[in-house]
C-alpha cells in the first residue's frame, strides 16, 4: 500500500467533447464519457512516465472495474476537466479516481477504474512496478478523502 500524501493535487487535463460524443438527446452519451476517461487515464500515465496501458514501467494494464456516476449534462464543443487522484494501490491493483467538470466548474461525472497490472505475454496479473507509485505519489489520494 502506499503512504498518503500531505498535500496530495489532483492531476487535471483538458478533453473536448467531439462530434462522435454526442448521442440521440444532443449531450455527451454515457458509453462515450467512458472514453473520455480513458483519454484522460492515457494522459495522466504520459505525465507520470509511463509508455501506456501496454508499458506502464514495466507491465500492461487491464481494467478490472468501473464505476460511473453521472451529474450534469455535458455538450459539443465543451473543455471538460478531469482530475485524476491515485488510491488503494496493492501489489498489482491501483484505483484511479475521476472528477469531471464542464468550463462552468459544474461536476459532470464522478467515476473510478481499478487497473490490474497485467504481463500480457502470459496472460496473468503480475506485480505493480515501484516505479508507478515514485512517480505518482504526487496524486495519491490523503487518506482523509481529500
Amino acid at each position: 500500500m502506499h503512504s498518503a500524501q500531505a498535500n496530495s493535487q489532483a492531476f487535471a487535463t483538458l478533453i473536448t467533447v467531439r462530434i462522435g460524443d454526442i448521442n440521440y438527446g444532443g449531450h455527451l452519451g454515457h458509453d462515450n464519457l467512458v472514453t473520455l476517461l480513458h483519454q484522460a487515464r492515457l494522459n495522466f500515465l504520459d505525465a507520470i512516465g509511463a509508455k501506456g496501458e501496454q508499458d506502464c514501467f514495466g507491465c500492461g494494464l487491464i481494467m478490472r472495474r468501473l464505476f460511473v456516476e453521472y451529474f450534469n449534462e455535458a455538450f459539443l464543443g465543451e473543455k471538460l476537466r478531469v482530475e485524476i487522484l491515485v488510491s488503494e494501490v496493492t501489489a498489482a491493483t491501483f484505483t484511479l479516481e475521476y472528477q469531471v467538470y464542464d468550463g462552468k466548474n459544474n461536476k459532470i461525472a464522478r467515476a473510478a477504474t481499478q487497473m490490474a497490472t497485467f504481463d500480457y505475454e502470459k496472460r496473468k496479473v503480475r506485480r505493480l512496478d515501484s516505479q508507478f507509485s515514485i512517480n505518482a505519489a504526487p496524486y495519491f489520494k490523503n487518506t482523509d478523502g481529500s
